[in-house]
């Protein structure tokens, strides 16, 4: 175990001396609590705000307590301390310097916040970034006085993978409160009893300012607060783009992704640091917030990064989506930082789905649960097969040539929608419409008379989905620009970077 590991672990321990000290009394049944307290004055809270290193806020975090109370019995002992332990009080190497409010601690990109407070427990934590402050909060880890890494009251918020619920409206009487208060509220991390330290999960962003509350509550039931500011400089990491392939007001259909294409690529370590920074927020056509099940997945590099976002069912019909991806100067690798920052707002249309059967070879589209459209088609041929599954329309071309160098041809066809590309269009084939409804012989496309081909054409959108049918091949989830719907839902939570 390195020596900052080691630091990290000592430190929370020496806590258990400082929080342990209580009041002397003549009476053998005070508590800390303050049961029977004496004039003695307690000591003032002390705070300590520094970095900590990855490896030791990890080695940190998965510290567990030494020694479990007999079964039916409660401890109420505090956790015993070695001689050494008063030797090795928090300094700048491991939860800072004294903090007082007002300070100004200057920071590394990449470092984690650690805060400690002695002769009191933590009662919350907000850690803000300047620059942008609707990012959820960082949920960190607490610790107690004995270094024991402790679980949260509060389920963590952080990332919004998952669009927040529209908030129930204020019975008689209540107040919504203003957008700054929720904002602040959603902000802070409330801690677990015996919260002697916190140490937050996400680096900091380089040239960024942030501003760290805290607030303690004393033996005596006293609350103390800290308000201070954390600097950190900027980075000589190179620069990486993100871009998407959507456009602002653009209209998609419903199974469309959100699409994130980095410069370059996105270290394994710090892809948590960058998903959960990324917001998707879901309303109505009036504005109003639905509740939308939702997650990123990063996708095998190409070679570049990907990462793409996608609801659990296909996004609610007539809705707008906007997304957050304010990633300049965070770190994405040990050499290089975002950019830019990106935002996106951008609509989904009617709710068009469109089945293709190999076996009963037709093609159906219904639109808002209402069936529009059922031809006669000719699908993939048994040497040549359709695939079954989730197909999205990508693009579309009213005149469009098609080769094959598998199957040695070159084609020129009207209206071709591309649903795959892997090679897989829905478009115009008059050489084949006298077997449209009873034959596949296509290689892999869906054939339509070129009058229906057009009929089609013109209904579909960016993002509309395309379900394959009675195939005996299915696609995978390889040499794809948008497989998303291949992957099930728990297939695909797994591809988040966050827990």
């Amino acid at each position: 175990m390195s020596t900052k590991i080691q630091g990290a672990i000592a430190a929370l321990s020496a806590l258990a001396l400082l929080t342990a000290c209580t009041p002397s009394s003549d009476d053998p049944d005070a508590t800390r609590n303050g049961a029977n307290k004496t004039a003695e004055a307690a000591a003032d809270p002390v705070f300590r705000v520094g970095a900590i290193t990855t490896e030791a806020a990890e080695s940190a975090s998965e510290s567990t307590p030494t020694a479990e109370p007999s079964d039916g019995a409660t401890s109420t002992a505090e956790p015993s301390q070695s001689t050494d332990a008063a030797t090795s009080l928090p300094g700048a190497e491991d939860f800072g310097e004294v903090t007082e409010s007002g300070d100004e601690i200057d920071l590394e990109a990449g470092q984690r916040i650690g805060i400690s407070v002695e002769n009191a427990d933590l009662s919350d934590i907000s850690v803000t970034e300047e620059a942008h402050p609707r990012i959820a909060h960082d949920p960190g880890t607490f610790f107690d006085a004995s270094g024991t890494a402790l679980e949260s009251d509060e389920e963590a918020q952080a990332g919004s993978s998952t669009p927040t619920s529209t908030e129930s409206e204020p019975t008689d009487g209540e107040s919504k409160g203003s957008d700054s208060e929720k904002e602040n509220n959603a902000e802070a991390v409330s801690a677990p009893d015996e919260s002697a330290a916190w140490i937050s999960t996400y680096g900091l962003v380089a040239d960024s300012e942030y501003t760290v509350k805290a607030t303690a509550t004393t033996a005596d039931g006293d609350e103390v607060d800290l308000n201070a500011t954390i600097a950190v400089g900027a980075s000589d990491g190179q620069p990486m783009s993100v871009r998407t392939t959507l456009a602002d007001d653009q209209t998609v259909g419903v199974a469309a992704p959100i699409m994130l294409n980095f410069g370059s690529t996105v270290s394994e370590d710090f892809r948590d640091d960058v998903e959960r920074r990324l917001s998707v927020k879901v309303t109505d056509e009036n504005g109003k917030e639905r509740k939308v099940e939702g997650s990123w997945g990063w996708l095998y590099d190409d070679p570049q990064s990907r990462l793409h976002f996608r609801p659990k069912e296909f996004w609610p019909a007539h809705s707008k989506v906007s997304v957050d991806v304010p990633l300049k100067d965070v770190p994405t690798s040990e050499n290089s930082v975002g950019q830019n920052d990106l935002t996106l707002d951008f609509e989904i249309g009617r709710k068009q789905v469109t089945t293709a059967n190999v076996k009963t070879h037709r093609m159906t589209v219904t639109r808002d649960g209402k069936q529009v459209m059922d031809f006669p088609a000719s699908l993939g041929a048994p040497k040549s097969p359709s695939y079954n599954g989730t197909h999205v329309v990508m693009s579309k071309a009213a005149d469009y040539t098609m080769t094959s160098e598998r199957w040695g041809y070159e084609t020129d066809v009207q209206w071709a929608v591309r649903i795959h590309n892997n090679g897989e269009f829905i478009h115009a084939a008059p050489w084949s419409a006298g077997v449209q409804g009873s034959q596949n012989v296509s290689h892999g496309c869906i054939n339509l008379t070129a009058e229906r081909a057009k009929q089609y054409y013109d209904s579909a959108i960016f993002g509309d989905p395309v379900e394959v049918t009675g195939s005996h091949v299915s696609l995978s989830t390889n040499d794809s620009d948008i497989s998303d719907w291949v992957y099930s839902w728990d297939e695909w939570k797994k591809l988040s970077a966050l827990d």
